[in-house]
């Protein structure tokens, strides 16, 4: 008998689905706007928390028409910095919405504005509006959250035994320690934010934590909290998987600023995965998970390409 022949009743095995190292939730619209909104709320307090004169300096500031807010910073050309942050969650977008922000950063000589989709972003043409005018897809990230449910009372990320002179400190940042953390951050990013973030120490609704090795800081990242107990996780570096190889040090942190933050009453934490994987496995979603977050979608970036950008 040919190979052939016999190869007819060899049985086929059918390859198991790769299982999520995180759980996969299917949220309503009215969900999805809460989520963009707990950001939102927290990218107006930090304009709002901007110096006079270093906005007035780097051509800072934040606008809104009805729900849609966007951000502008004329010399810093930062993604965060310079994005419509909202467009088509609360309410259909339209095409003129469109024409007109893009006709804002024009004037203001931003050459990449970037605009944020998800899912349930409205109307469903809103990405081909946006690549009609020359803008591409730049990359997504997973938007995650998770509720108040209390974690429980052992650390989640303990430290080494063997080595407790190497395990990682938490210190929440204080107005002494407010320069060390600042200057962390735009050394990370390269950045000359410093007299802009410092001014969130001690700031109604910010927590700021450092993470320390040998007294040294070796990572950051912060929370802010809304009057309806909406809390964003951001100002973090260095970013896992694109700043740094390891996800370790971030998980540490964010078990610090998940029962900080469910003590201060949020109800709801809102987070981003950066370095997303198409399996949705790896480090930082088997950490998230451990922490309790779940995966609500993924959130692509628009902007025009460098070469495309004049």
């Amino acid at each position: 008998m040919s190979t052939a022949a016999l190869s007819e009743f060899q049985s086929v095995v059918p390859l198991e689905p790769h299982v999520p190292g995180i759980a996969i939730e299917e949220v309503s619209r009215d969900t999805s706007r809460a989520i963009e909104r707990a950001e939102v709320a927290a990218w107006l307090d930090l304009y709002d928390a901007a110096p006079a004169d270093f906005a007035e300096r780097h051509g800072l500031s934040i606008a809104r028409d009805g729900d849609v807010v966007w951000t502008t910073c004329t010399t810093i050309p930062f993604i965060h910095f310079n994005c419509v942050k909202n467009i088509g969650v609360d309410g259909p977008a339209t095409e003129e919405q469109v024409d007109a922000l893009l006709a804002h950063y024009r004037a203001a000589g931003v050459l990449r504005p970037w605009f944020y989709t998800n899912p349930h972003a409205e109307p469903s043409r809103l990405r081909c509006w946006l690549e009609a005018r020359g803008l591409q897809h730049q990359g997504e990230w997973e938007r995650i959250f998770r509720d108040a449910t209390p974690l429980g009372a052992e650390p989640l990320f303990p430290g080494d035994p063997l080595i407790p002179v190497d395990d990682p400190v938490v210190e929440e940042v204080t107005p002494k320690t407010a320069s060390e953390w600042a200057s962390f951050i735009d050394a990370k990013y390269r950045l000359p934010t410093s007299p802009w973030i410092t001014a969130l120490v001690g700031r109604k609704g910010w927590h700021h934590y450092m993470l320390k090795r040998r007294g040294a800081v070796v990572a950051v990242r912060s929370l802010f909290i809304g009057p309806d107990g909406a809390a964003w996780c951001g100002i973090d570096a260095p970013v896992p998987g694109i700043m740094a190889p390891s996800f370790d040090l971030d998980a540490v942190l964010g078990e610090r600023l998940v029962r900080d933050g469910i003590a201060a009453g949020a109800k709801l934490f809102v987070a981003d995965i950066e370095a997303p994987r198409p399996e949705r496995d790896g480090p930082a979603y088997r950490n998230y998970a451990r922490l309790g977050f779940r995966i609500a979608y993924l959130r692509s970036h628009y902007s025009y390409l460098p070469a495309h950008s004049s």
